[in-house]
Order: structure tokens, then C-alpha cells, then sequence
């Protein structure tokens, strides 16, 4: 800036429009506001509203006092707590950032040596000057940057306080979750996992057989290939990676069988609006498809019990508690159910009474598991196999009801529980697959 402009125009344009390359993501996303009014009204989509609408909803959002000193102390407190974070993921220190939640979706890099920028200096002379970067001090996140305009000479200037003049290069912040994954041994692998045929070079089996080809007798291979039991790549087990290949092979197969699936419904209620037959070629395709798309699902329960297992052996190296299997869920939830239904039938003499019809008691307390396993799942961040513990529920209920019973049961209790897990659950509705048999 020019050296004759006033104090307070320099200061003005420093606050309002001059954003440091650690700072710019950080302040050009969504604002606070926005994301309390996202958060307060989920439904509110208008971008418009009368005067009245939104006195109403500034009403129902309360007026904070924005200009405290304690509320200004937090916001500094949260904006350093962020920037040492982004400097903690800038210089790859990934296992030091404890939660990344508040952070933005694109993580700004380094300058790097001899960029142009335009920062902030207080001395010798305050204002806004343009330099190039000479060098970088992590330690104590600084930049050393020679200024052009003569007389001010080198100096080390805050990183929250340098703008870089060209496009800042950025990182995805789920590169950085990606990279901070740890390397587990292959041996705590579970040996249920998936594994393939491989061929051992220099093996004698393979040394025959090479002799009798007339294309690669003359030229032997030498090379080694990885092995799928003990081998690892780009830091995850190979046996694992086979795995996760294979599952995503099923769900794009799926995917496709559902789109089929669809259409052949659509095909078949226009048919039906019009009182046209359905041919029985359609019909035996539409049975293939349904069969195909059961056999898709035991395979595809297979491959994430796998991937489940594997996630029950990092976790203690990612320093999470062990994951609860869901039997062990369950049977907390049934003891805790039995001590309370015992209870609440020992208290009054009418209670008393019901004890003697064991079915009863024994469908109650069934119920009252059911209700208790809810509610650990929705105080918990738990994981969406976990869940299987409340189909096991449904199913032990289901049979030891008579068919009179049973049609009530489902429309009055087992769609509400199959809404709430579709709810809670982290995988949507996957959930569908934590209801088969889950190996242990």
C-alpha cells in the first residue's frame, strides 16, 4: 500500500479483505450463522422470507451476546486451536490431530521457496507490503520473506499473516484421514478372510511346467510376486485389500441388478395398468434377478464381516476401545431387562400375579431388552454390525409368538424398530445386511 495512505484506511482494508493463505479457507466457508440456522431448521430451504418470518425465526434463535469479551476470547481460542491444527496436518504430523470435525473440507500447503506474497508487517513500517518467500520456520511457524519495496529489507513475518498472490495448492482433508491409517501385522489378521491361488516362482511345480511350454521355457520368471498372506501394500495387509476389491466388485453388480430390478417393475405395473398379461419369459427373469440379488447379499455379508474383523484388530492401534460384539450387547441389554421387569413385578400384588404366566414375562422382558438396546445405540457411536444384536431380538420374539399375534407384531413393533436402526445406523440402509448370520 502506499506509504501517504491514512492509518485507518491501511487497517480497514487489512481487516475486511485481507485473509492469510492459512486463514482464507477457514473464513470463506459456510459461516457461523448459516450453520446455526441449518442446524436449528433442517426444513428451512427459502433463501427469501417477509419480515415477519424472520422476526420469528431470529426469535426462536435467541440473540447471543456477540460482542462480550468472553465471546471474543472463545473465537480467538477456536481460530488458534484450528490453525495449529491445519500446521499440524501441513507438516504431516497426522497422528497428533485429535479431531478434525471443525476443520475444512480443503487443507491450504506450505508456501514453498521463492513464491510471491503479500503480507502484513508492523515494523519497520506498518502495512500491507509485497515480497518473496526465502524461507520456512516450522518451529516457529514463521515465514522469512524479502520484501520488494526498498528500506524494509528481510523479515520474518506470522503465517497467519502472509497471502500468497497466486492460487494457493490445497489437500483434501480426507487424503490426510486416508494417509494416517496404521499398518497393522498381518498376523492379528482374522484367518477367515479371503485368499486366493499364487504362484511361487521358483517353486519345482512351476519350473515343470515352464519346461513344456514352447513360449516361456526360454525365458523363465524371475520376478517375486507379493504374497497375499503376509504381504503388504501402500501399508494395508494384502489379504484385506483383496477383500475390499472383491466387495466392491459385488456392490457394482448389485447396483446394476437393482437398476434392472427397477425397470422390470416398472415395466410390469404399466403392463398391469393396461390389463396386459405378463409374459412367463418376463416372469422367469424377474426370478433370476430376485435369486441372483440373494445370492449377491450372502456374498456381500460375507466380504463386510471380513472387513468387520479387520476393523475390530486396528482399533486398539487407532487408541479406540475394542468394538462390542453384538451377542455381548445383547446379553447386557436381557440381564438388565430381567433385573428391571423383576422388579417392577415384585412392588404390587397385581404385578404378583403376572408372574405365573412365564410366556408373558418372558415376551415383556423380550421387549423391554429390545427398548434398552435402542437406547445404548443412540447414546453410542456404535458401529452398524452392532446392530445385528436387535434383529436376533425381533426373530427370538417372532418365533414364540402364534400366528394369531404375529401380523400385529410386525406392523405395530418390528417396522418402528427397522425404521429407528435405518436411522441410527452409521451405514444407512446396509443395515438390511446385519441381519444374517454374523461369524464370530
Amino acid at each position: 500500500m502506499n506509504g501517504s495512505t491514512p492509518v485507518w484506511i491501511s487497517k480497514w482494508v487489512c481487516y475486511e479483505w485481507f485473509y492469510s493463505s492459512l486463514d482464507q479457507q477457514l473464513f470463506h466457508g459456510e459461516n457461523d450463522f448459516t450453520s446455526c440456522l441449518r442446524e436449528s431448521f433442517p426444513q428451512l430451504k427459502v433463501k427469501k422470507m417477509r419480515r415477519v418470518e424472520w422476526s420469528k425465526v431470529r426469535r426462536l434463535m435467541g440473540k447471543p451476546r456477540r460482542c462480550s469479551a468472553s465471546f471474543f476470547e472463545e473465537e480467538r481460542r477456536t481460530l488458534n486451536s484450528k490453525r495449529h491444527k491445519i500446521r499440524l496436518l501441513q507438516q504431516r504430523k497426522m497422528n497428533e490431530v485429535i479431531s478434525k470435525e471443525d476443520l475444512p473440507d480443503e487443507i491450504p500447503m506450505h508456501l514453498v521457496i521463492g513464491t510471491r506474497v503479500t503480507a502484513r508487517l508492523r515494523k519497520p513500517q506498518d502495512g500491507l507490503f509485497t515480497g518473496v518467500v526465502d524461507a520456512l520456520d516450522t518451529v516457529h511457524n514463521t515465514y522469512r520473506i524479502t520484501f520488494d519495496r526498498p528500506g524494509i529489507g528481510t523479515h520474518s513475518v506470522p503465517d497467519y499473516e502472509v497471502r500468497s498472490c497466486d492460487q494457493v495448492e490445497t489437500i483434501p482433508l480426507m487424503a490426510f484421514e486416508a494417509k494416517a491409517r496404521p499398518r497393522p501385522q498381518p498376523a492379528k489378521l482374522a484367518d477367515s478372510l479371503m485368499s486366493l491361488p499364487r504362484f511361487v516362482p521358483n517353486s519345482i511345480t512351476s519350473s515343470m511346467s515352464l519346461e513344456n511350454d514352447p513360449l516361456l521355457s526360454g525365458s523363465p520368471f524371475k520376478g517375486q510376486l507379493m504374497s497375499i498372506e503376509g504381504g503388504t501394500y501402500g501399508g494395508f495387509p494384502i489379504k484385506f485389500l483383496v477383500l475390499v476389491t472383491r466387495l466392491t466388485k459385488i456392490l457394482e453388480i448389485k447396483k446394476d441388478s437393482v437398476n434392472q430390478l427397477k425397470e422390470m417393475n416398472a415395466e410390469a405395473e404399466k403392463k398391469r395398468s393396461y390389463q396386459q398379461c405378463i409374459a412367463p419369459d418376463f416372469q422367469k427373469r424377474y426370478a433370476n434377478i430376485v435369486l441372483e440379488l440373494e445370492n449377491l447379499n450372502k456374498d456381500l455379508n460375507e466380504c463386510l464381516v471380513g472387513v468387520q474383523q479387520f476393523c475390530q484388530e486396528i482399533a486398539p492401534d487407532q487408541g479406540l476401545k475394542p468394538i462390542d460384539q453384538p451377542s455381548e450387547i445383547k446379553e447386557k441389554c436381557d440381564r438388565d431387562a430381567r433385573k428391571m421387569v423383576t422388579k417392577l413385578t415384585t412392588n404390587t400384588f397385581q404385578n404378583r400375579r403376572l408372574v405365573k404366566n412365564e410366556s408373558l414375562m418372558e415376551l415383556i422382558g423380550r421387549l423391554t431388552s429390545l427398548m434398552l438396546q435402542i437406547k445404548t445405540f443412540s447414546e453410542n457411536e456404535l458401529n452398524s454390525f452392532e446392530f445385528k444384536s436387535l434383529q436376533d431380538t425381533l426373530n427370538e420374539i417372532r418365533n414364540d409368538l402364534d400366528s394369531n399375534t404375529i401380523n400385529s407384531f410386525k406392523n405395530n413393533v418390528e417396522i418402528h424398530i427397522n425404521h429407528i436402526q435405518s436411522g441410527l445406523s452409521q451405514m444407512g440402509n446396509l443395515h438390511a445386511f446385519s441381519n444374517t448370520n454374523f461369524v464370530t
